[in-house]
């Protein structure tokens, strides 16, 4: 299924928004004061990336971009599909949002190569960020694994 750069970039907003949103309610459960500051800074930087976007679809898109996300947002990140977030447990929050994370790493690296200049060097870049979200996460599983507690 081919997707314009338009809409491309509207998924991309959407799911960005809805990792920050997901993250914060994250964040909010979380009794672990590390966890929460990891939570607390992976959810600012998925709201910097949305708002980049915005910015960036103003520079790279002619006209306006598609009013919604289409279903192809249900590979991104923490897309809108994550609602079921909330009943889960942190570990399994957090072993999801490893998953989304590792996703959005694919995605924005797919952008990345179908563009040129700066918004293939944008793309790449929030895909890294991307990746350090997901080693953050990563830590918190080991951390987790190896002291045998429940996340709080």
């Amino acid at each position: 299924m081919a997707i314009t750069l338009a809409q491309a970039i509207r998924n991309a907003i959407a799911a960005e928004q809805a990792a920050d949103k997901f993250y914060l309610s994250m964040a909010g459960s979380a009794r672990d004061e590390e966890v929460r500051r990891v939570l607390v800074g992976i959810a600012a930087q998925e709201q910097e990336h949305a708002t980049r976007l915005e910015a960036m679809a103003t520079a790279l898109v002619q006209g306006d971009l598609p009013g919604s996300a289409d279903a192809l947002v249900n590979v991104i990140e923490i897309s809108p599909a994550g609602a079921k977030a909330a009943r889960m447990d942190m570990q399994q929050a957090l072993e999801f949002a490893l998953e989304a994370e590792n996703s959005a790493v694919l995605y924005y690296d797919a952008l990345a190569s179908s563009c040129t200049g700066d918004a293939s060097a944008f793309f790449a870049m929030v895909g890294k960020q991307e990746e350090t979200h997901a080693t953050a996460i990563r830590e918190i599983l080991s951390r987790r694994g190896l002291d045998q507690r429940p996340i709080p």
